[in-house]
């Protein structure tokens, strides 16, 4: 009931209809051979806000040029040889899907329609290639009369901009970073806060790709938003170091020292408070404060988890008043007006993603297969209206193979097909034969198209409104001329039931797995991205590297929650992971200013850590630290701590202890008074 009352959505569903009955007004002005596709079009690139209509235009244009070249160049070369030609058809998709899956963003969309869209080019032409040409000609003019009209529309009617809903989603995640951050300071420990806002910061890089197609008067806006990423990407591992630095610091009797409790309360509440009270002042005394209380740094582990825990707390509040500094630019669609407290190096975080080749090689091939297992059963039947059983399988391979198991969703797509294919008929053969012009063809259009558009708004249900509202423009195949051909109809709807139902089966065979299995997958990756960090190798920049591993996290979270309670992967903190990375790149980068027998320990401490990682990785599993490597750990904390102070020294003890503490926090060395770790 509730999306009946929608008034947003039934605007969205206006406005969406009449630039779709606009496309299809010209289409047929324009006497091109398939003007439903402009239709189609419209209802594929409309989208509820004007900057991802703009993106998914875009992209959808690029993807049909590069899809005609691609048929232009296979078809007429390999028609006389229908296995060679389905081979390449698949190889083209296969490669296409690979491309697109290593681009996460919007324009991995290009990349995707590249690919399904050479077997709805190139297959129904099979039987006459001498007009391939025109067909890719129409084909395009198609698309492209859709993707304008449906721009325009988007521009210019009641244009509903992304900036506000980027700003509440903003407003969402830092108010559920400051309560998660309050649970730190008070003493929690919950887990799910940080998987959530992890997960939120995989899809914040679309959004930035959204705001840059937006209004351009607020081009500054994306600026402030790509800024405003990274430091988010940061805040996660500085809260965690903060959450286990508390807890060694209160030990049993959960108490800090005055002056640092008396901080760590106002730090707390400055988290909170509004943007004028946090403009009056309060930023600059609390950061001088924090420095205020830092101690002499030696191998004294109170004073060095005080020394990090300060710094870490002086990070959190640099970060958060840039965050603030930058959501404000955003909603005013400016660039940043102020330097931000918290120096990143420029691009240092661009492209910085997780990146599964393997997968991504693996799914792609996956659907390749599929459409190449249905054309071999096409030709072997000599099945004449079989082609758009082959468009359909491209289609329904490729669309959902970013998933873990895309056969559910498969299905949906399927069940819904059969759902626009009865609507198809009733209107092919029982309505459409009585309509005589323009007018009521658009009323009753009117009755079916609306109610989709308003589910096309809802989130919970576009991803089944979709398939159905572009199967049922398709299967409409509303032109010029009335062509009530029941065998025809028939015939195409049953090859595209067989060529979705072919997908689903063998992406059942050969490509589902499930949430656990990619869990693990990830994990392990991670570990051997931790593991080439302490060997000296892969992405050794700071920023970048927490970049990666937090989109790694991002990327974990859905699955560790959808894994099997007591899996031994679910216990795996990829945040604490990311921690690790971290102090290892602040060791290697000290170690060289160490003097010699000081640096040979800590390389030997990273060989350590490169080969428990690499143990893991092998083992498919958690597997405990060795003792050798917690008794190095501890020697080079008291060996480093007798060194002249200065600042590699600093570095170095600091990175020791984060690295001691991340790797065996159940096994804290017991010691009153000074916590000095003894020599060995």
């Amino acid at each position: 009931m509730s999306v009946l009352l929608d008034r947003q959505g039934w605007l969205f569903s206006i406005k969406t209809f009449l630039a779709s009955i606009t496309a299809l007004y010209i289409g047929l002005a324009g006497n091109l051979s398939r003007p439903y596709w402009a239709m189609a079009t419209v209802y594929i690139v409309s989208q509820p806000l004007l900057g991802p209509t703009r993106a998914k235009g875009l992209y959808r244009i690029l993807g049909t040029l590069l899809a005609g070249v691609a048929t232009l160049i296979m078809l007429p070369h390999l028609v006389e040889t229908p296995l060679l030609l389905s081979a390449a058809m698949s190889l083209w998709l296969a490669g296409c899907l690979f491309l697109a899956l290593l681009n996460r963003g919007p324009r991995g969309y290009a990349f995707l329609l590249a690919g399904y869209t050479t077997a709805f080019i190139g297959f129904p032409a099979v039987t006459s290639p001498e007009m391939i040409f025109d067909t890719v000609v129409a084909r395009s003019e198609e698309i492209i009369l859709g993707t304008v009209v449906a721009l325009l529309f988007a521009a210019l009617v009641f244009p509903a901009s992304v900036r506000p809903m980027l700003s509440g989603r903003i407003s969402r995640w830092m108010d559920d970073a400051a309560q998660w951050c309050q649970q730190i300071l008070e003493g929690g420990r919950a887990h799910a806060p940080r998987n959530r806002l992890a997960a939120d910061l995989v899809q914040f890089e679309a959004l930035i790709e959204f705001l840059r197609r937006d209004d351009p008067r607020h081009a500054g806006a994306a600026v402030s938003m790509a800024r405003l990423r990274e430091r988010m990407l940061l805040l996660l591992p500085v809260l965690s170091s903060i959450a286990d630095r508390l807890d060694a610091l209160r030990g049993h009797d959960k108490a800090l020292p005055e002056d640092l409790q008396s901080v760590v309360d106002d730090t707390r509440e400055w988290l909170v408070a509004d943007e004028a009270t946090a403009a009056a002042g309060l930023y600059t005394s609390l950061r001088a404060r924090i420095s205020a209380l830092k101690p002499q740094v030696d191998a004294d582990v109170q004073r060095l988890q005080l020394a990090t825990l300060l710094l870490r707390l002086e990070e959190l509040v640099d970060l958060w008043q840039d965050c603030r500094m930058l959501h404000q630019a955003i909603e005013h669609g400016t660039a940043p007006r102020e330097t931000p407290r918290y120096r990143i190096r420029a691009r240092a975080v661009t492209d910085a993603r997780h990146v599964d080749y393997g997968m991504a090689l693996f799914s792609a091939l996956s659907a390749g297969i599929a459409l190449m297992s249905y054309c071999m059963l096409w030709i072997g039947l000599g099945w004449e209206g079989g082609g758009n059983g082959a468009m359909m399988a491209a289609v329904a391979a490729a669309f959902f193979a970013a998933q873990d198991d895309p056969a559910p969703s498969m299905m949906s797509f399927l069940i819904w097909a059969v759902v626009a294919s009865i609507v198809a008929g009733i209107y092919q053969f029982g309505i459409f034969p009585a309509v005589h012009d323009f007018g009521l063809l658009v009323l009753l259009l009117a009755v079916v198209f609306l109610p989709l558009g308003l589910l096309l708004h809802n989130p919970k249900t576009m991803l089944f409104a979709l398939p159905l509202t572009v199967n049922l423009v398709a299967l409409l195949s509303v032109q010029n001329t009335y062509s009530g051909n029941i065998q025809g109809f028939v015939n195409s709807a049953v090859a595209m039931f067989i060529g979705i139902g072919f997908a689903v089966v063998m992406t059942r065979l050969f490509r589902s797995v499930g949430a656990e299995w990619s869990a693990r997958r990830l994990v392990r990756q991670g570990w051997g991205t931790l593991a080439e960090a302490a060997e000296g190798r892969g992405q050794q920049d700071r920023e970048r590297f927490a970049a990666r591993m937090l989109d790694l996290l991002g990327l974990l979270a859905p699955r560790l929650a959808a894994t099997p309670e007591g899996s031994d992967i679910a216990s795996v903190d990829m945040l604490t992971e990311a921690r690790v990375g971290l102090n290892i790149l602040q060791l290697r980068r000290a170690r060289l200013d160490l003097p010699e027998r000081s640096r040979e320990a800590v390389e030997h401490i990273l060989a350590d850590i490169a080969t428990h990682y690499r143990r893991q990785v092998a083992a498919r599993r958690p597997v405990p630290g060795e003792a050798a490597l917690r008794e190095r750990l501890d020697a080079s904390l008291a060996r480093v701590g007798s060194v002249a102070a200065g600042k590699a020294r600093d570095e170095a003890l600091m990175g020791l202890v984060g690295l001691r503490f991340a790797l065996f926090p159940a096994d804290l060395p017991a010691r009153e008074g000074s916590a000095a770790l003894p020599a060995s």
